[in-house]
């Protein structure tokens, strides 16, 4: 049998794929990953850095490079990506409906995540042993599902390397100024660049995520956990009612710069603060629209 082309071998891919459309499950690996937090990171720190050691990353040329094909298509609401096997070779699928075009910044991540099931040797061997189905993903950063959350790790580790990025982050201004330069370089979202600034630590601050029914989920710099700022309110409700992120999810129309500002403290946040706590810290709230995907706020020290 003649060896097929990349082109002809996406084109097959992507006929197979929608024969079988609408019939696949997401579902959790057979085995529970092991693999540590660390142990990602510095895998895909060394990925980017093997193959792209100028910014930004290029996920496609890492595909490229592990002679993983990388097809585009419109798939409905069904995944973002998807990483099959097939006949020895890998693939990714991109719905270009939910992450937009290949160069996008969710399209850069969902590409970058599941090179993380790629790279990831349980990930990987699941699908070589056909011992799990093909892998369909959301990057969301809201699954519980170990595997998406190593994924997503491997992603923005990939996309953002922690040394380059703990550089630059510490140079950026503080608050969502500096979210957006960064964001811009390494050529990701807002939300993605976000939780690596917590993550990195320059500054001491949380992010919470939004969606428009209520509260997602949050990070927190390793500095806040260290003040014992752990818990932050839930519920809209619960927060002072001309307050930005009360504001942002009212649907009210931010100022030119894009998000709303104002200045408050540690205890109208973290309900395990009191007013005369010497925990009770003045913070810069921020909160920002994200169309469809909800609102996120950013807090940090004044």
């Amino acid at each position: 049998m003649a060896r097929m082309s990349g082109r002809d071998f996406d084109r097959l891919m992507g006929r197979q794929f929608r024969r079988r459309f609408g019939k696949a499950r997401a579902a959790a690996p057979v085995t529970e990953p092991t693999d540590t937090a660390d142990e990602i990171s510095e895998l895909a720190e060394a990925v980017a850095d093997e193959h792209c050691p100028k910014l930004p990353v290029d996920p496609r040329s890492v595909a490229r490079a592990r002679r993983v094909t990388v097809s585009f298509g419109d798939y409905g609401e069904a995944f973002d990506g998807m990483l099959e096997h097939r006949a020895g070779r890998f693939h990714i699928f991109c719905n270009q409906q939910r992450v937009g075009a290949p160069g996008a910044p969710r399209a850069r991540f969902t590409l970058a995540h599941e090179l993380g099931h790629y790279y990831i040797d349980g990930h990987r061997s699941a699908l070589e042993s056909g011992h799990a189905p093909p892998h369909l993903s959301r990057c969301d950063h809201e699954s519980a599902l170990l595997a998406e959350q190593q994924a997503d790790h491997f992603a923005a580790n990939l996309l953002m390397p922690a040394a380059r990025f703990s550089i630059k982050a510490r140079a950026a201004p503080r608050g969502l100024a500096g979210i957006l330069t960064l964001a811009a370089e390494f050529g990701v979202s807002l939300t993605s660049a976000a939780i690596r600034c917590a993550e990195a630590d320059a500054h001491p601050c949380a992010v919470v995520k939004w969606d428009w029914r209520g509260y997602s989920w949050k990070r927190l710099s390793s500095s806040a956990f260290q003040a014992r700022l752990r818990r932050t309110f839930e519920l809209p409700s619960e927060l002072a009612e001309d307050s930005p992120t009360r504001r942002a999810l009212a649907h009210e129309s931010p100022p030119a710069r894009g998000w709303f500002e104002a200045g408050t403290v540690a205890s109208a946040w973290f309900p395990g603060v009191r007013e005369e706590d010497t925990r009770n810290l003045i913070l810069i709230e921020q909160a920002i629209p994200l169309g469809r995907f909800g609102v996120l706020t950013f807090l940090y020290l004044a």
